[in-house]
């Protein structure tokens, strides 16, 4: 699920992505060295990379600047990379072979002159289980192992249904961060924020790590030279993130079939059944 340190996170890859767009293996857009971290930033590494010519980006989470956002519940929930079954269903003119390997939550679906007959793996099944499971429901059906033989069939078709891990939002908020340069001169501090407000301006939505979407929405610029007797110039660029709150639950994939209509005089149309 995505939380607030995602958020950090998130916010400073985007930081470390418009620093070296090139890689990091690759000088920075300022010709320096620029770190990024996420929280306040120690006193003492400050001044030791203030004194060595190189700047820092922190992002920093704004005490007392966040709220309850929540609206749409369960209405886009963020998925996973869909798998590849690892059952597998070999159709042969009116015979239908259960092979591969048994995944506990597949579901092994087929239909039979357009009417659909769906068996869920269960812990302890093989092919065998599974294809007599099948058999039973299909009308004139027998089955000889792994083998289902079908009487009297016109269509015949299968499909496999997989579990897939689906993070369903149960809430959301935003919160304001403060996104801060770091230099020590003024023609560095420009050099470095000018990038970085571009990249933030070029992604008003971001991605968090479960696959949800989080609106970045710019809140501000302050500048501070307070400390160039220390020869620390500040910027502070300020962001609100509206991002959800989600959980994981498995969901299994819908198994459908297409069927190709052609009617008179007119063009084929294929519908899902």
């Amino acid at each position: 699920m995505a939380d607030y340190s995602d958020v950090m996170n998130t916010l400073g890859a985007l930081a470390g992505e418009a620093m070296y767009p090139n890689g990091i293996g690759q000088p920075s857009v300022a010709d320096v060295a620029v770190v990024v971290r996420s929280g306040w930033p120690v006193p003492q590494q400050l001044k030791t990379l203030m004194a060595e010519g190189k700047a820092m980006i922190t992002i920093y989470g704004m005490p007392g600047m966040g709220k309850n956002t929540t609206r749409f519940l369960g209405d886009d929930d963020a998925q996973t990379t869909i798998p590849d079954p690892e059952l597998a269903i070999n159709i042969s003119a009116n015979q239908v072979t259960i092979g591969g390997e048994i995944n506990p939550g597949e579901a092994a679906t087929i239909r039979v002159n357009y009417v659909p007959y769906s068996y869920g793996v269960q812990a302890g099944d093989s092919v065998e289980t599974i294809a007599a499971a099948l058999a039973a429901m299909i009308p004139g059906a027998s089955v000889d192992g792994a083998v289902i033989t079908i009487e009297r069939v016109f269509d015949l078709a299968a499909a496999i249904s997989v579990p897939v891990t689906v993070y369903q939002e149960i809430g959301r908020q935003a919160q304001v961060f403060m996104v801060v340069v770091w230099t020590p001169s003024e023609s560095l501090r420009d050099a470095i924020a000018r990038p970085l407000e571009l990249a933030f301006k070029k992604n008003p939505r971001i991605v968090m790590p479960d696959n949800t979407w989080a609106r970045l929405l710019h809140r501000g610029i302050t500048q501070s030279d307070g400390s160039e007797k220390q020869q620390i110039y500040r910027r502070n660029l300020l962001y609100e993130v509206e991002y959800a709150l989600t959980e994981p639950i498995t969901q299994n994939t819908v198994t459908n079939f297409g069927v190709t209509v052609t009617p008179t005089n007119g063009s084929p149309k294929t519908f899902n059944i």
